[in-house]
């Protein structure tokens, strides 16, 4: 697959298969690598907060053998142990939440192969955007792949947690499924928008007054599906 993100010493480009409808602001937000947090707050111009769902800690003791459950934070004797052959795996689940309201709820699964990026990751407790800074490696990102409407999970974990779920809903869910891979940090990320409207209504749909026409977002999909941003 050929990268989302390249650029040369003059260009910039962005590439991807975006479906018909959706918008240039919504493109920006479904292309953030790892900062999500940064543009959403951007966008709303108002802070965006993690609450944790769950988190789910495994180790695999030696290669080959079984996963097992591993409670926070994990002993040092087992992080010392983190390697490619002896995996220490997180699944966790959050939300973001901008004045009170969710806007992603972002689902990830965590490989970690060094001890001292477990320890930071484990421990002393960075975020997955802050990890890349904290071991200063840019991460390489691939966007798997983008929709409209409920993500298509089995998975009640992933599949059950937004609110624009429920089939009598008249939100309509914007979601996306990427990697970010860096030596002995590797991430598979889904995210869910409960609301396209809150990228056209920004603060407005925040505080419960918007409710954007269909005639808008059929003006904004006229925009081209290619982003490309080409420097001076």
């Amino acid at each position: 697959m050929a990268p989302t993100y390249t650029f040369t010493n003059k260009t910039t480009s962005v590439s991807f298969t975006w479906p018909s409808a959706v918008t240039g602001i919504e493109r920006i937000a479904l292309s953030a690598q790892g900062e999500l947090q940064r543009v959403l707050s951007a966008y709303f111009a108002r802070p965006i907060s993690i609450t944790v769902v769950y988190c789910r800690t495994y180790w695999h003791p030696a290669p080959e053998a079984p996963r097992e459950p591993l409670s926070l934070p994990p002993p040092q004797a087992i992080i010392s142990q983190a390697s490619q052959e002896t995996p220490i795996i997180q699944t966790r689940q959050v939300h973001l939440v901008c004045s009170g309201k969710i806007v992603c709820t972002a689902t990830s699964t965590v490989r970690i192969t060094d001890p001292t990026v477990a320890h930071f990751f484990l421990v002393e407790n960075y975020a997955i955007g802050q990890m890349f800074r904290r071991i200063e490696k840019l991460p390489g990102f691939e966007l798997v792949s983008v929709g409209i409407g409920p993500y298509p999970c089995e998975d009640p974990d992933v599949a059950s947690w937004s609110p624009a779920s429920n089939p009598d809903s008249e939100t309509e869910e914007l979601w996306r499924k990427y990697k970010l891979m860096a030596p002995d940090f590797g991430c598979e990320i889904v995210e869910v928008f409960p609301d396209r409207d809150m990228f056209i209504s920004g603060a407005a749909w925040l505080d419960g007054m918007s409710s954007a026409p269909v005639h808008l977002y059929e003006r904004l999909e006229q925009y081209p599906a290619g982003v490309a941003l080409m420097a001076a």
